[in-house]
């Protein structure tokens, strides 16, 4: 047992007062004269028993009346936990979901207006003195310290939705984080949220001395669809031709969604829509298909009408169009017209050819790719120039000669590039295993068919790794390597084992040699992904123009200042939670533009579904209060401070006077 007021329990001295009087009844009695009082002896014995009895309870009612009034006054409680310390002070920090699935509309409001009141609750059920914290998705530098309660109340007026998710793991790690700040006083968690399932981690560890309350807030689960993602069929772009666009989208509803239309928008001008349906529990794939006029940079823009959620019935994409793909085929002497022949398919493709006596150096950095068709020798010049090509971005295609003249200079020149070649072998070897997932083959299969018709070798070198980035694209019946790659800096390297000769390898004659020559230069440069999520540790990258330590993302009247490190011309910045809202921003050094960067909202909260919250809270050592806003500040009162009996004080000190009294007056009665 616990006093909240103990210094009222030395008023308990106020006891003495009725038992002095008790002990030291000043009444004055008068003299009755009886000429005879044989008649009086028995009623007088009788009635003084009577009065003795009734006055130590007289006695006794106003002792226990004082007692009890003291004791109301002080205010008795018992604490909720054995270890709670008396009249310690309290630091409290509230959690406020305020992520996109709090949007959710009620008979009261919005669930994030819900949030707010509920936290505005429990921070008036605390004293003035304690401290607060208010943490949100976004996880705020001013929301990193404790503040009075009227700054709380402040803070809390001020939240908004935001794009940001955590999960609980993360919350109670920052909550925690305070508490180890503070180092005095009892922490006191609270998690007010629609606690959807995505934001329940695998493992929630509190700390044993955490208390930790959830205030769930329950909206009706709403019917979602929504624009999943959107990529472009190929990775690099044409100006004036049909590019097409896939946009997937997903249905959690319970009713299908039939024929609505999905509109695309470039620099915010409509360009073509096309109707779609989608099952219910079901995700569908669109073509669609769009022209870009020049090579500038241009805004791509999603959209469809789905309600109440809309956070994702939009989807943003940066495109630009590329002109001319260059590519270098070096050789010596006289070699078939394979190649030629590839890439006169889509004149796209500038394709060049040179003998590897006759070269300009200068002309390397504008290539896309480099193909060195059976070189007898390299000489230590094209080595260092071939060398300088990939570091800074650009694909080489290697092919070798079955009988080169100068077999040292190769190696070195190979083993340059992290590969090695030995042992050249005539017996022939199928290919039985091609790495679709390769990005060299990306979106040419699916999956290859069990009968299909691979390249066999019939002479050929052995070739193996000499650093990590070594990896088999095509590998032969006897786990050789038929096509490697290795990657150099920014650029990367692709290593035939045999020659394109049809005493080498029939490789030029099947249906993988196409694709893989028109997809190689493609794998040149900084790779320019067409968006990116938003988030904390969102990171875009870019190519850059000169190396920089801060550039600007634009988009309409925001700008923001954005670190980024430069390498090669390849740019990487880290957006660290500055940017909120999705869309195309505008990459900008000083009032040059250099790119454009489009930031969708993550999909997460667009999958609905709510935790168990009881099961939940006996998992982690949690309390789940309940969600009457009104019984809210005596349910905090009780789990901070315990049970009180003050009213029961105050009732029995009321009872104990009303005895006196009935006492009194059934003395005087008889």
């Amino acid at each position: 047992m616990h006093f909240l007021y103990p210094a009222f329990l030395y008023a308990l001295g106020l006891i003495a007062i009725p038992i002095l009087i008790h002990l030291f009844n000043f009444r004055r009695y008068k003299k009755v004269v009886f000429s005879d009082i044989r008649f009086l002896k028995e009623l007088t014995e009788q009635n003084k028993k009577q009065q003795s009895i009734k006055q130590w309870l007289i006695l006794l009612c106003r002792v226990l009346a004082i007692a009890f009034l003291v004791f109301a006054f002080a205010q008795p409680f018992t604490p909720s936990n054995e270890n709670s310390k008396l009249n310690q002070a309290y630091w409290v920090s509230v959690f406020v979901d305020n992520s996109f699935s709090m949007q959710a509309n009620t008979k009261e409001g919005s669930l994030l207006d819900q949030a707010k009141k509920k936290a505005i609750e429990i921070a008036n059920s605390y004293k003035e003195t304690d401290q607060f914290q208010l943490l949100t998705n976004d996880f705020e530098g001013k929301h990193q310290r404790l503040v009075s309660k009227k700054d709380f109340l402040e803070l809390v007026s001020q939240v908004q939705e935001s794009s940001a998710h955590k999960n609980f793991s993360e919350v109670l790690k920052r909550q925690e984080s305070i508490g180890a700040q503070v180092g005095s006083g009892k922490g006191q968690f609270y998690w007010v949220s629609d606690f959807q399932k995505n934001m329940a981690p695998t493992l929630v560890q509190p700390d044993s001395t955490a208390s930790i309350f959830l205030v769930p807030l329950k909206g009706e689960l709403n019917q979602n669809t929504w624009i999943d993602t959107a990529w472009f069929a190929e990775p690099i772009l044409k100006k004036g031709a049909q590019n097409k666009l896939f946009v997937r989208i997903k249905n959690e509803s319970e009713a299908d969604f039939n024929n609505q239309p999905i509109v695309l928008k470039i620099d915010g001008t409509q360009k073509s829509i096309q109707n779609i349906s989608c099952p219910s529990g079901e995700k569908t794939t669109l073509e669609m298909r769009f022209t870009l006029p020049d090579y500038a940079w241009h805004d791509i823009e999603l959209g469809l009408t789905d309600y109440p959620i809309v956070f994702d019935d939009k989807y943003f994409l940066a495109a630009k169009a590329k002109e001319f793909v260059h590519v270098l085929h070096i050789k010596e002497g006289e070699s078939s017209n394979l190649l030629a022949k590839v890439y006169s398919l889509d004149p796209f493709y500038e394709y060049k050819e040179s003998n590897i006596k006759q070269l300009n150096f200068e002309d390397f950095p504008k290539q896309a790719a480099i193909v060195l068709n059976e070189p007898k020798s390299i000489s230590s010049g094209l080595n260092a120039e071939l060398v300088k090509f990939v570091k800074g971005g650009g694909v080489l295609f290697f092919i070798p000669s079955p009988s080169p003249t100068d077999i040292l200079s190769i190696q070195t020149f190979l083993n340059s590039l992290g590969v090695q070649y030995s042992n050249f072998s005539k017996q022939i070897s199928k290919v039985n295993r091609v790495e679709t997932k390769d990005p060299i083959f990306e979106n040419v299969f699916s999956k290859i068919p069990e009968l299909a018709n691979l390249p066999s070798n019939m002479a050929y070198w052995q070739m193996s790794g000499t650093n990590q980035s070594f990896r088999n694209i095509i590998t032969l019946s006897n786990d050789l390597p038929f096509l490697a790659r290795t990657k150099l800096g920014l650029g990367s390297a692709y290593f035939l084992s045999a020659s394109l000769q049809p005493e080498g390898t029939d490789f030029g004659k099947q249906s993988l040699f196409v694709p893989f020559m028109l997809n190689l230069p493609l794998q040149s440069g900084i790779k320019q992904y067409a968006c990116f999520n938003l988030g904390e540790q969102s990171q875009f990258t870019f190519e850059a123009q000169s190396v920089q330590k801060v550039v600007q993302l634009k988009l309409g009247k925001q700008e923001h200042l954005v670190e980024v490190s430069v390498k090669d011309k390849a740019g990487f910045g880290k957006l660290n939670g500055q940017i909120q809202q999705a869309g195309v921003y505008s990459l900008h050094f000083e009032k040059t533009e250099w790119a454009k960067i489009a930031f969708n909202y993550p999909r997460t909260e667009s999958v609905q579904g709510y935790i168990d919250t009881e099961d939940f809270a006996k998992k982690i050592g949690a309390k789940e209060l309940g969600t009457n806003l009104s019984g809210l500040k005596s349910q905090l009162e009780k789990e901070i401070q315990g049970t009180h009996y003050w009213q029961w004080a105050l009732l029995l000190a009321l009872l104990f006077l009303v005895l006196e009294m009935l006492l009194i007056r059934g003395l005087k009665f008889s």
